[in-house]
């Protein structure tokens, strides 16, 4: 990876934590919540069978 590069990934990094600073969120809690809005938007890829494995959730 270039210096350049580097100086990048840093930057991002530093950018991602100022908003979840002001933001009043932890990293995990942004993972989580993507995670669900990624699992939302692939259920179409499930078939019913695979679905009824999860009888507490709501499809």
């Amino acid at each position: 990876m270039s210096e350049k590069q580097k100086q990048v990934e840093k930057e991002r990094r530093g950018v991602l934590e100022l908003l979840l600073q002001k933001n009043g969120l932890k990293r995990k809690e942004l993972v989580d919540f993507l995670l669900g809005v990624w699992v939302a938007g692939k259920l179409d890829e499930l078939t019913e069978q695979e679905k009824a494995q999860f009888p507490n959730l709501v499809f």
